[in-house]
């Protein structure tokens, strides 16, 4: 199975070729840019930072700080390597609970990186924590329709007509963990979580839904890859909750 510090690398110069296209920065990043909407003179977590990517554009938007932190070390070095300002970049575990101190932050970010926590509950319940009242939590996560078809064994849901039988293959609400294939990158132990579970995690956590999105590309990713650009432009790849803690 494959390992975020083994191909950090790989990753990052996945992300960074504008001659292909690519999920992350095309359809996801700026999705999330946008329902974030202003940060100026904010304090920012951003769980699960990766390289750092959200984070920079933020802090360009003019937050006051951020703190950022991801499992991989190998990731979190290169977010350090890009020196952004008022940003600190460090190694953490989203299944952990936080080390930070109520009521500290205004925002709290985490871009597709959800489906790599077993105990999400706890995870809600401590961005709760650690928000201000009124305070914003934005998260992104794998779409479960865009899962049901997924080509990666474990995540396809069809119904067979065999005879006078229709056989089902496949469960919805199996939420245990999976193996999802990230193109030439390698397989990741991912968890599928229904639109029920997402719903209520925030419902259940002291949150109000405030928006939702259901993800499609930007028009310009076209050029790379009409085939891709197609695909997700009429089937969902991604989704984006925004959360307000009451």
């Amino acid at each position: 199975m494959a390992d975020y510090n083994k191909i950090a690398k790989e990753f990052l110069e996945r992300r960074a070729d504008k001659s292909r296209f690519d999920y992350n920065r095309d359809i996801e990043v700026p999705a999330m840019i946008k329902m974030v909407g202003s940060v100026k003179n904010k304090v920012i977590l951003d769980v699960g930072c990766g390289f750092g990517d959200h984070s920079k554009r933020l802090s360009k938007k003019g937050a006051k700080k951020i703190i950022a932190f991801d499992l991989s070390k190998e990731l979190v070095k290169f977010a350090n390597e890009q020196n952004v300002p008022n940003c600190k970049f460090e190694v953490g575990d989203m299944n952990q609970k936080l080390k930070y101190e109520n009521n500290y932050f205004d925002l709290v970010i985490s871009g597709l990186a959800l489906h790599y926590v077993k105990n999400v509950n706890q995870l809600f319940k401590e961005v709760n924590r650690v928000l201000k009242k009124g305070g914003m939590f934005v998260i992104s996560t794998g779409h479960p329709i865009f899962d049901l078809l997924s080509e990666s064994p474990g995540f396809k849901i069809q119904i067979k007509r065999i005879g006078k039988k229709r056989i089902t293959e496949g469960d919805y609400f199996n939420e245990n963990p999976k193996l999802a294939k990230l193109g030439s990158i390698g397989k990741f132990k991912t968890y599928s979580y229904t639109f029920e579970t997402l719903i209520k995690l925030g419902l259940n956590n002291g949150f109000e839904l405030i928006d939702y999105v259901d993800l499609k590309p930007v028009p310009s990713s076209k050029k790379y890859d009409s085939e891709k650009y197609k695909v997700t432009t009429t089937l969902p790849t991604f989704i984006l909750f925004k959360w307000k803690k009451k």
